[in-house]
């Protein structure tokens, strides 16, 4: 059996072209460890990122078939047996380095802009059980990107992004936050969290269920009580 690809190749200045690959199936092949096979057997020129490979660094996301996944998760047998052609493409919202890789500097920079690390009042790290399980979900979040990947509302400049809200959602509510008024400026005005569609496109792509979406309408409730 086969699995067919074809891979959007590219590089920063814009240019960008289809190219296909055949890859020998072998028994609970992912995504990944195709891409993987075809560098370093049909192609090294091919570029893209990876890590862990168990789901967890969020570094390997790609666009399968139009939609964000994470690529060491993504079984590839049904692609395989239906004999469909896979297309992989970088993220979307992101500026391409080459291939399937791409600068997320910007997620990086907007993380210590909006300082999306604890900041504790105090010394005891207890947290009580109801408010764990509400930040429970924004914890598992593992900056995948790939919320902010397929959000519509992305480009539009001021608007901060599914990924941030469901980290600062975390921060806001977790009792040992020292300035709980900075997360609300935060969230509120450096976020514009109103510019949120409600669409839940955020909500269908996260590899976690993290629900980015269902946080930031919980923010939007948080701060019309607060203000």
């Amino acid at each position: 059996m086969v699995l067919r690809l074809k891979v959007r190749r590219g590089q920063e200045d814009g240019r960008s072209y289809f190219q296909s690959y055949e890859v020998p199936y072998e028994e609970g092949m992912t995504l990944l460890s195709a891409l993987q096979k075809i560098k370093e057997e049909i192609d090294p020129s091919l570029t893209f990122r990876h890590f862990c490979r168990a789901g967890i660094c969020g570094t390997c996301t790609v666009m399968v078939n139009g939609f964000p996944k994470l690529a060491c998760k993504e079984q590839v047998l049904s692609y395989v047996l239906f004999g469909e052609e896979l297309v992989v493409e970088p993220l979307r919202n992101f500026k391409v380095i080459r291939d399937l890789a791409v600068d997320n500097q910007a997620v990086i920079n907007k993380i210590k802009e909006l300082r999306l690390w604890l900041k504790e009042a105090s010394t005891d790290p207890r947290i009580p059980p109801e408010v764990s399980k509400r930040i429970e979900s924004s914890a598992d979040c593992i900056l995948c990107s790939a919320c902010q990947s397929y959000c519509p509302q992305v480009l539009e400049r001021e608007y901060a992004g599914p990924l941030f809200f469901a980290k600062l959602y975390r921060f806001y509510l977790d009792p040992r936050e020292e300035d709980k008024s900075l997360r609300a400026f935060q969230t509120v005005k450096e976020g514009q969290l109103y510019h949120c569609l409600s669409c839940n496109k955020c909500n269908l792509v996260c590899p976690k269920e993290v629900e980015p979406a269902t946080l930031i309408r919980e923010l939007m409730q948080l701060m019309d009580v607060g203000s």
